[in-house]
């Protein structure tokens, strides 16, 4: 079952998903379609899921799940990555990819390999933190480099 956003609990577990580019209004159209059509009859073993979805700072795909109504299985989970999957095709970017570090450089979200990363960030440079695993971490996943796990890219 698909909830608003902003009416799902602070306790669900979430996924972020990263997008390199700026996602404009077409890219955010589709990516909308896409998931509600999903989120609206996801289940786990014949089980609706409650989730909810937004785009935050027109970059970050943001899936919540409701685990204290019912929880996601193996399949649920893989089904959820076919729709993201889908998403990365027709965009023509990656995702998923964890070695990417977004960041604001010069008042934009800049993607950076975290193997660039000490070419361009310093330990005080801001960067989102997609490792977070619930709703409510979602209000400081913005944080400095030094408090992150990225921290050991940077000198």
């Amino acid at each position: 079952m698909l909830v608003e956003f902003e009416n799902i609990s602070d306790d669900s577990r979430i996924w972020i998903y990263a997008s390199p580019i700026y996602l404009d209004n077409e890219n955010q159209s589709y990516i909308s379609k896409l998931l509600s059509n999903h989120l609206e009859s996801w289940q786990a073993h014949q089980v609706s899921l409650t989730a909810a979805f937004t785009i935050l700072e027109n970059h970050f795909i943001v899936i919540a799940l409701d685990e204290n109504i019912a929880g996601a299985s193996g399949c649920s989970i893989d089904s959820l990555q076919h729709k993201i999957q889908e998403i990365e095709h027709y965009l023509d970017i990656s995702l998923t990819n964890r070695l990417n570090v977004f960041c604001v450089v010069d008042d934009k979200i800049k993607c950076i390999p975290s193997s660039e990363l000490s070419k361009i960030a310093s330990k005080e440079t801001l960067f989102y933190d997609l490792t977070i695993q619930k709703k409510s971490d979602l209000s400081s996943y913005l944080k400095p480099i030094k408090e992150g796990w990225c921290s050991r890219f940077v000198k």
